[in-house]
């Protein structure tokens, strides 16, 4: 049995060309997937997140001399938890939709691997225990929610380690939505984020400024590295420079970008929002990139995608319809909101303008582009 290392570099080399869906077979055989089973049955469990449908642990594999040292290393477990009036898709879906859609049309080289596997009720007991003494710890009451036996994930560890920093973000919408007002000066995610500040900010919360991803797809190269110094404000230059570098070659936000406008052309949010191709659209507006830094400059930076589920249109299409009609109506395209001071945005899209006008540039970009 391969060590689950071996399994995410082979799943993380590209499709050959002119592959299919029809094309893939499953990365492990039944037999592998019991010796699997198995061994997570003697394993031990550390929670380490949440969120509102899936809970995280990393893997302690246990002294036993049938399951090889290291058999476990940079894998985490990913469960389903079972919450009141929440219907997420289930795991076999959502495995199905990242190796027959995603792979194939974002580029399996792109994703963080996943494999399908079965937990049974003893290891969800045991998931269930370490989950509660963590909430207990963190001061969380009144969590509902449990883990039961049957699907969860293994997936690659995309974290930090002793050679490796790491950083997570999400690039959101890496064009202007197709249904905003053509003289936006915000972006469609500074739009949304400035309508959640002005929510917290009427309720005497604190508030930060949004990074605009359209700055990490710009022409100018002083754009991107600005938005990347408010990414990783604690990397150095040099790490700054090389993430600048590998998000160049690897051009994963570009097939990102370009899915979602191919997708999403004009008006699909209310006219074909069973469309698979917009569903894509909008499952890439909200998947998660993740970079791990070697500190090794002769290693590759990584970069890859995750939280690539397949969206339940038919749940989201009101919530959708009518956080659009928000934004327009309420002038948070165009800097307009009812609100004194208006909230402040360090939109790519205010830039340009003020770029094109010989206006002051946003303090967000003054370091870079000094006039």
């Amino acid at each position: 049995m391969k060590p689950l290392k071996t399994i995410w570099h082979e799943l993380s080399q590209p499709l050959p060309p002119g592959w299919t869906a029809a094309d893939i077979e499953p990365a492990m055989t039944p037999d592998e997937l019991y010796i699997l089973r198995c061994a997570l049955e003697r394993s031990q469990f550390i929670h380490l997140a949440e969120g509102r449908a899936n809970a995280v642990f990393s893997i302690r594999e246990p002294r036993d001399p049938a399951i090889p040292r290291g058999f476990f290393q940079g894998t985490l477990l990913r469960v389903p938890k079972d919450t009141p009036d929440v219907t997420p898709c289930d795991y076999e879906t959502l495995q199905d939709f990242q190796e027959k859609f995603i792979d194939v049309h974002v580029g399996r080289q792109h994703i963080v691997p996943q494999v399908l596997v079965k937990i049974s009720q003893t290891v969800a007991n045991n998931l269930n225990v370490k989950r509660s003494n963590a909430l207990r710890a963190k001061g969380v009451k009144g969590d509902l929610s449990t883990i039961q036996a049957g699907y969860a994930m293994l997936v690659e560890d995309m974290g930090p380690s002793p050679d490796y920093k790491a950083l997570e973000f999400k690039p959101k919408w890496l064009a202007q939505s197709p249904m905003a007002p053509k003289d936006a000066t915000r972006c469609r995610t500074c739009a949304r984020e400035a309508l959640r500040n002005g929510k917290l900010r009427l309720r005497g919360l604190k508030t930060c400024i949004p990074v605009c991803p359209l700055g990490l797809l710009h022409e100018n190269h002083d754009v991107v590295m600005s938005t990347i110094d408010r990414l990783a404000p604690q990397w150095t230059e040099r790490d700054r420079e090389r993430l600048a570098e590998a998000l160049r070659v690897s051009g994963v936000l570009e097939r990102l970008r370009d899915l979602q406008v191919e997708g999403d052309p004009g008006k699909d949010l209310f006219a074909k929002p069973s469309d698979p191709r917009f569903g894509l659209s909008m499952t890439l507006r909200d998947c998660s990139c993740f970079v791990r830094m070697p500190a090794d400059e002769g290693l590759p930076v990584v970069i890859k995608l995750a939280d690539v589920d397949k969206k339940n249109w038919r749940e989201k299409q009101s919530y959708w319809q009518k956080g659009h009609a928000d934004l327009v109506n309420n002038g948070w395209y165009k800097e307009e909101e009812n609100l004194d001071p208006p909230i402040e945005t360090a939109c790519v899209l205010r830039l340009d303008y003020c770029l094109e006008r010989g206006l002051d540039i946003p303090p967000a970009f003054r370091a870079r582009l000094k006039r």
